[in-house]
Order: structure tokens, then C-alpha cells, then sequence
């Protein structure tokens, strides 16, 4: 009986809600005084209003909302930094601190692990604080990651540093896509999402070039620098429109969507819908953990876990850690082929965000794939050969060897 209440109750829910958005489709198509008057617009001020929208009703992007991605993706500049640190600071950190392969292995690796456990705890922490204090809380773990690295003196204080940026980095990496897609409108809301990518290949591409000319604790301290700037621009922006709903607080939600879509426009209807669809998403109530492995959810769970899965385990974060080294032993000056992968990521990645949605996720992730699986063909086959010329050039020298003794 209970069930079958609460089955009706969701029905219910939905219904009402189709019915307010047919009420705001009709309102939009036959506009009339009164109904305009409730949302604190007249029909005169409605021709304005409609500047603000494309055909589709979609509405437009604003300066407001550029500026606060902007702002935002800071945040995935900082995780571009850490990722190109290990690679760059390579060759100082071993000879000013006699570290061995070993130790610096550790080293670039424990970020993965402070990564993993800030991604285990991103979602419950951003629900919780919000997405605006949850990144707060990411700068505090990166700021002071990036000063026990300036300062170290051995190998546990470089550890304990790297370990407290992967921590920052793994929440980053939840709260920053969550965030822009919460305040972008949907029909740019992949570009302006993968602009995430854009900024950390940024990051990226900055330490590979400047770390070929400074030190390594200089570096360090580089990189405290747009934590700084992240923080004080944080103070700027508004909380995201639809986890302040979450919680029931409207004003705060209507407020924070004017200040997004402008002053001019009547947000009305998207906080309407918003509204109902956190409405609706509480109602359902949550989704326990063993409810997952139920059968219509098997194809879903499998294509979630695998994407996770290609992109830890295709390699390039190894690749990228280690570049230097990899350039080295390759007989390639490191300094060139750093710079070299510095040029190609920024284009990639601008590339990427103009195309996204135009050619659509599912197209853009088998070309990515099928260019990651020839490169890391290429990549294992070069070293390959190397080892074999090695080899025949050992063999060929081999009956010299054995008349000088």
C-alpha cells in the first residue's frame, strides 16, 4: 500500500509539473497583461525580454556567464599545474635532494592516490557545502600542497605536498563540470563544460614551458599563484542556481539565476523548472548503493565504469607525469619535446571545445580513442626497436670484444 502511495504521489508530481510547463508554453506563445504582471514584466517590457533568447527559447549567453566560467575553470588551471609539475621538476628535485628512482616514483604517483580519495568524497562535500565553499576547500588543499613542495627537504614532506594537491585535484575534477553545467544554458552547456579540458591543458602546457628555465621550488610557488587568484575571484561569483533550490532556498535561487541570465530577463520560467525538477528528484528520494546492480541499470553502470576506466588506464597521465624522462631515453632532448607537447595541447583542446557539441560526445570519444590507441602503439613499438637496436649493436661488437681479451 505504502509503495503503491508513494507511485501515485510521483505520478501526481509529474503531472503538475507537465501542467505549469504547459501554462509557461502557452504563456509564451499568447502573451496577455496579467500574466506578465505576475513576473513583474509588462508586454512592453516582454519585446525587450525576448532579445535575450534565441529562436528555440533557449536562452543566450551572457557576458555574466562567460565571465563566471572563467572564473571557475581557474580552478582546472591549478589541476593543469599539478599534473605538468612531476614531469618538468623532474631532473632538480632528484639532484638537489638525492632522491632515487624509487622515491620519485612515489612522488609523481601519490597524486593519483590523493585524487582517487577526494573523488570518493566530491559529491557528498559538494552537496553539503555547495558548490562555491566546496572549491574554496579544493584551493586550501592546493595552496598547501604547492608550499610543503617549496619548502621540502626529503622525500616525505614532497609526498605529503603532492598528496594533499591530489586531494584538491580530485574534488576539483567533480565540482568544477558540475558547477558550469548548473549555470550554462543547454544548448552551449558542452562547449562551455569543455572548457574544464581547455584550462587544464593550459595549466599543463605553462609548466612544461617556464619549468625548462626555472627551478623547481620557483615552480612551486608558480603555482600557489592562481590558488591565490582563484580564492579571491570565488568571492565574486553566485552559488549555483540549483543546488541553492536543493535546499529550498528560492530567493537566493532566483537571485543567483538574474545575476547569470542579466538583469533584463525573466528568469521566471527556468526557476519554475528548476524548482520542479528538484522537487521531483527529492520526491523520487535517494538511489541506495546496492541499487545499482540491478539488471536495467547493468548497460548504464558498464559504459559509466568503463569511460572511467579508458581514460585512467590509456595511459597519457603516465605519459605526461614522466615526459621528460620518456623524451631522455628516447635519445630526444626533453626541453624540445616538452615544449612541442605544450604547443599541440592548447589547439587540441580549443578544437575540442568548438566542435563538442556539434559533432556530439559518442563522435568525439571514438576518434579520441582510436588516435590514443595508434600513438600508444607507436610509442611502444619506437621503444621496441630501440631495445633491438641496442641489442644488434651489442651482438655486432661482441667479437671485438672477445679479441681484446
Amino acid at each position: 500500500m505504502e509503495r503503491q502511495k508513494s507511485i501515485m504521489e510521483r505520478q501526481k508530481s509529474m503531472e503538475s509539473g507537465l501542467l505549469r510547463k504547459s501554462l509557461s508554453i502557452r504563456e509564451r506563445k499568447h502573451p496577455n497583461e496579467d500574466g506578465y504582471l505576475e513576473t513583474g514584466l509588462s508586454s512592453k517590457r516582454h519585446k525587450e525580454v525576448k532579445k535575450h533568447h534565441n529562436e528555440d527559447g533557449e536562452c543566450c549567453v551572457t557576458t555574466s556567464v562567460c565571465l563566471i566560467t572563467f572564473i571557475v575553470v581557474t580552478g582546472s588551471f591549478c589541476v593543469g599545474c599539478g599534473t605538468g609539475y612531476s614531469s618538468v621538476a623532474q631532473h632538480g628535485i632528484v639532484s638537489d635532494l638525492s632522491l632515487s628512482v624509487a622515491e620519485y616514483s612515489m612522488f609523481g604517483s601519490i597524486m593519483t592516490l590523493g585524487g582517487l580519495i577526494g573523488a570518493v568524497f566530491s559529491g557528498k562535500i559538494s552537496d553539503v557545502l555547495g558548490r562555491k565553499r566546496t572549491m574554496f576547500l579544493c584551493e586550501a588543499f592546493c595552496a598547501t600542497g604547492w608550499l610543503c613542495i617549496a619548502l621540502a627537504k626529503d622525500a616525505l614532506w614532497l609526498d605529503c605536498g603532492r598528496f594533499l594537491l591530489g586531494i584538491g585535484v580530485g574534488i576539483f575534477s567533480y565540482v568544477i563540470p558540475v558547477y558550469i553545467a548548473e549555470i550554462a544554458p543547454k544548448h552551449v552547456r558542452g562547449s562551455f563544460v569543455f572548457a574544464n579540458q581547455l584550462m587544464q591543458n593550459f595549466g599543463l602546457s605553462l609548466f612544461f614551458i617556464i619549468g625548462n628555465f626555472i627551478s623547481w621550488r620557483f615552480l612551486s610557488i608558480v603555482g600557489m599563484v592562481p590558488c591565490v587568484l582563484h580564492v579571491v575571484c570565488l568571492f565574486f561569483i553566485p552559488e549555483s542556481p540549483r543546488w541553492l533550490a536543493k535546499f529550498g532556498r528560492d530567493k537566493e535561487c532566483r537571485a543567483s539565476l538574474q545575476q547569470l541570465r542579466g538583469h533584463d530577463v525573466d528568469i521566471s520560467q527556468e526557476a519554475n523548472s528548476i524548482k520542479d525538477t528538484m522537487d521531483f528528484s527529492q520526491q523520487s528520494g535517494e538511489t541506495g548503493f546496492v541499487e545499482l546492480f540491478q539488471r536495467r541499470y547493468v548497460f548504464p553502470l558498464i559504459i559509466g565504469v568503463g569511460l572511467m576506466l579508458l581514460q585512467q588506464l590509456s595511459g597519457s597521465a603516465g605519459v605526461i607525469y614522466y615526459a621528460s624522462s620518456l623524451y631522455e631515453r628516447g635519445g630526444f632532448p626533453s626541453a624540445i619535446g616538452t615544449s612541442v607537447m605544450a604547443t599541440i595541447m592548447v589547439p587540441k583542446a580549443m578544437i575540442g571545445t568548438i566542435i563538442v557539441d556539434k559533432m556530439g560526445r559518442r563522435t568525439l570519444l571514438m576518434a579520441s580513442c582510436a588516435g590514443m590507441g595508434l600513438f600508444a602503439l607507436l610509442l611502444s613499438v619506437s621503444y621496441s626497436l630501440q631495445i633491438f637496436t641496442f641489442l644488434y649493436i651489442l651482438l655486432d661488437m661482441s667479437p671485438c670484444v672477445a679479441t681484446s681479451f
